[in-house]
């Protein structure tokens, strides 16, 4: 009876030291879809997990299909938004309003949205337009 007992607190055990590690270390399998097909989710977990807080990392390039590329950063309490607004500032465009999860810039009468896709509870992916040059972002 004793072994029978110790054998299921010794499966519990592993079990919850699984379940911790999984829940602080998750795997990329366990992310929702991304909206886009290249790269593959486990490179943009990779990428953004190496990342600083608030920094905005390049995930997608354009290409004559696209009118838009992917960036990507941590969630840091809308810490990355001020972020993109500063490097956008930077680049010339200045910020009106923001709409839910669209970021409205206007330069040289030109207006563009930026819109944020809470990607997981851990990563904030953003929808931006050609206008915007990416190297601003590396």
């Amino acid at each position: 009876m004793r072994k029978i007992l110790f054998g299921i607190l010794c499966c519990l055990c592993i079990i919850l030291v699984i379940g911790v590690w999984s829940y602080f270390n998750r795997p990329s399998f366990l992310y929702p879809a991304l909206p886009f097909s290249h790269p593959d989710k486990s490179s943009v977990v990779a990428k953004l997990k190496q990342a600083d807080d608030e920094m905005l990392i390049p995930l997608t390039t354009t290409d004559s299909d696209t009118r838009f590329y992917w960036i990507g950063a941590k969630s840091a309490q809308s810490g990355e938004a001020k972020s993109l607004k500063n490097l956008l500032q930077t680049d010339g465009w200045s910020f009106v309003e923001q709409e839910g999860a669209g970021y409205f810039f206007e330069k040289d009468k030109q207006r563009i949205v930026i819109t944020a896709h809470m990607w997981s509870s851990d990563f904030v992916l953003y929808k931006v337009p050609v206008e915007v040059p990416a190297d601003i972002f590396q």
